[in-house]
């Protein structure tokens, strides 16, 4: 077929192939331009519904002028053949830019909301695509989006060529009445958007199987992933868009693309505050009463107001009220559901029995954007005991809750990695975990911040032997927990013990492939060494499940420049450009990024720039040690070598000690010879 010429195209390439034809570029040698070519396989050229499905593409496509939907400019026969002629797209499918990863929102956004806009031309024009998926989605090379293949579209005011119980389409993005084999509308493209939204920010499809029926079976009685949980940084407001797509009746989701364009584009607007108010809501739902005695729902009601009268007094915490919550008693709703409709991210729910004279209240704590439980417990006593049990419960329940506030306050200022910080989040952890001696989550960031300590400021060998000793507790408490064994592969890494630190890292990425603090780790101890590959790949890893990791970048960068990687040097670079400054300007106190922002432009040679935001680091944090041995770096780059040496001087003297890391630093390259470093690192 290449090199030939049906009438006056010229077939230059296949572009692929699919169940609904052949696709190739060629030349319309008549007005010189480059157009695509669609062949109906000529197996089914006499199969009469199949080339009346071919047909109604044509009719249905040729009948759409939008900009993102492929432009058709004739159906063409030629001897045995029929064919659709189109304009050529020189891009790439959706599909395959998902595969290489998606790490800015804005630009998914973008992308999201052109489909949309194509689907709402194809809509008002009583059209339904019916196979929507990332790989009928091109994307050209100035970022315009064009939605191709109307191959199974359900055109309004044509008779049906499918009978109904028949399913057509893609699986995986298949709405659930379509899987069913029944009539569809606008909706059904409106699910199948909501999956590709998913697919775009988590690198997977929601609903999994190894096979079609396994597929079809999820996508009727499952509910996805949490997508938040999967993407750090991801606005909770995305998750509740995408939950309302995929709803499964078709009634609960947005009637029409125009509606869910004006939740997108005012969700996205009010992403941050949404995002902090919801992270930080809690909902207690009623006490299932799972007893035939209905005079005990005073008890399942009464503990659920009593918690929330309760936990209504923290500060950091809001509290869904009572009447909000007391909806959903008795009901059979999911809870994740339930959680978006709430617009909360922990979920307090538990059970009460009774039998005779004797009481069982069952009582869980879950974060529904992780999906885990973070805490239950069970409480057992006597009926006439009832309003003491009563208490302890809720006295239980609220102490843990503050322990997790208390968790998430350390964790905040663990990222924040100055010294002071560092050991407010200590106090923090060590708070939570007097609170509920239980909270394993709680003692593997002791864990962490015991060994970061060490690395970084003081290296005495009693922050890793505790730092040791509380991730093995973390584990002991739960053995499941993927971030237990990346506190204890942290541990042994700074004990210099490679080959437990390798077997806890590895055993914290088979629990959560996602755990992207593990993934870093492994990179750490992978460049420890010797292997900048493999440092290199975990950290590739990294990226893309956690593009607002700002350490990954700085790593990335040293280890492709001592592999001499120069293209992904420079990729990783105009990475680490590109996304510092949006995260500065959501943080700008934070002293530690900005710091490492300047590095990054002193290695793009943007070196005026690279002082001035160095010294505004400098002048928030001017004797933490991680500030001076940054400003080394930075000064070593800037070839400003005598500054160089007296910030790391400095670094040394306040508490910086990582001697290992100092020599192995490329950063440092331009002040080796320098005798005042040469005699800074004697015996070292």
């Amino acid at each position: 077929m290449i090199g030939e010429k049906i009438l006056h195209y010229r077939i230059i390439e296949k572009l692929g192939e699919g169940g609904m034809g052949v696709v190739y570029k060629a030349e319309d040698t008549k007005l010189k331009r480059e157009v695509a070519i669609k062949f109906l396989p000529h197996h089914v050229l006499s199969n009469a519904e199949e080339k009346q499905r071919f047909e109604i593409e044509a009719q249905a496509a040729a009948a759409l002028n939008h900009p993102n939907i492929t432009t058709i400019y004739s159906i063409e026969e030629s001897k045995d053949d029929i064919f659709i002629v189109m304009e050529y797209i020189n891009g790439i499918e959706l599909k395959e830019k998902i595969k290489k990863g998606l790490t800015n929102i804005d630009d998914s956004l973008s992308i999201i909301s052109q489909i949309a806009e194509g689907l709402k031309a194809a809509h008002q024009k009583g059209i339904v695509h019916r196979d929507i998926k990332s790989s009928n989605i091109m994307i050209n090379n100035t970022g315009q989006v064009k939605i191709m293949d109307f191959g199974l579209a359900k055109v309004k005011g044509v008779s049906h060529i499918t009978k109904l119980g028949t399913t057509l389409g893609t699986t995986a993005y298949m709405s659930p009445e379509q899987a069913r084999g029944e009539h569809v509308d606008h909706r059904t493209d409106i699910w199948s958007l909501g999956v590709i939204m998913y697919e775009m920010f988590t690198g997977r499809l929601p609903f999994k199987g190894e096979f079609d029926q396994a597929v079809i079976y999820s996508i009727l009685n499952e509910e996805p992933d949490s997508l938040t949980a999967n993407k750090e940084g991801m606005p909770v407001k995305l998750e509740s868009i995408i939950g309302k797509m995929l709803e499964k009746e078709p009634d609960s989701r947005y009637k029409n693309i125009d509606e869910f364009l004006i939740d997108l584009r005012e969700g996205n607007s009010k992403t941050e505050v949404k995002k902090e108010s919801v992270e930080n809501t809690i909902a207690v739902l009623p006490f299932e009463n799972m007893s035939s005695d209905k005079e005990i729902d005073f008890i399942t009601e009464g503990i659920a107001e009593e918690i929330i009268v309760n936990l209504t007094g923290l500060k950091d915490m809001k509290v869904v009220p009572r009447a909000n919550s007391l909806q959903y008693k008795g009901t059979n709703k999911d809870i994740k559901k339930i959680s978006r409709e709430l617009e909360a991210r922990y979920i307090i729910t538990g059970s009460v029995q009774k039998f005779q004279d004797n009481i069982r209240i069952s009582v869980q704590r879950i974060d529904i954007l992780n999906n885990r439980q973070l805490w239950a417990n069970t409480y057992k006593g006597k009926l006439a005991d009832i309003f003491d049990i009563q208490g302890e419960v809720s006295k239980q329940a609220v102490e843990a809750t503050i322990a997790f506030d208390c968790y998430l306050q350390a964790r905040n200022f663990l990222t924040r990695r100055t010294k002071n910080s560092v050991k407010i989040a200590i106090d923090l952890f060590q708070k939570a975990v007097n609170l509920d001696p239980k909270f394993s989550a709680a003692y593997a960031g002791l864990g962490e911040a015991y060994s970061i300590i060490y690395r970084d400021f003081e290296r005495e060998e009693i922050w890793l032997d505790k730092a040791l000793e509380v991730g093995h507790k973390a584990v002991e408490h739960d053995p499941t927990s993927s971030e237990s064994y990346a506190a204890l592969g942290m541990a042994y890494f700074g004990k210099n013990n490679l080959n437990d630190a390798l077997d806890a890292t590895k055993k914290s990425i088979e629990l959560d492939s996602n755990n992207y603090n593990a993934y870093w780790i492994l990179a750490r101890i992978y460049h420890t060494t010797d292997r900048e590959s493999e440092a290199a790949e975990a950290l590739e890893k990294l990226v893309k499940i956690n593009p607002e990791f700002l350490q990954a970048y700085q790593d990335l960068l040293m280890y492709y420049e001592r592999l001499g990687e120069k293209k992904k040097y420079n990729q990783a670079l105009e990475a680490s450009l590109n996304i510092y400054p949006k995260y500065l300007a959501k943080h700008p106190d934070d002293a530690y990024r900005r710091m490492s922002y300047a590095v990054s432009l002193a290695y793009a040679n943007r070196n005026e720039e690279a002082k001035a935001e160095g010294n505004k680091s400098l002048k928030v944090n001017p004797k933490d040690p991680i500030m001076m041995y940054y400003g080394a770096c930075l000064y070593s780059r800037l070839k400003e070598n005598k500054h160089a040496v007296e910030l790391l001087k400095s670094a040394i003297e306040n508490g910086y000690e990582n001697f290992e890391w100092i020599k192995r630093d490329p950063d440092f390259e331009n002040i080796r010879n320098e005798p005042e470093y040469i005699e800074l690192m004697k015996d070292k």
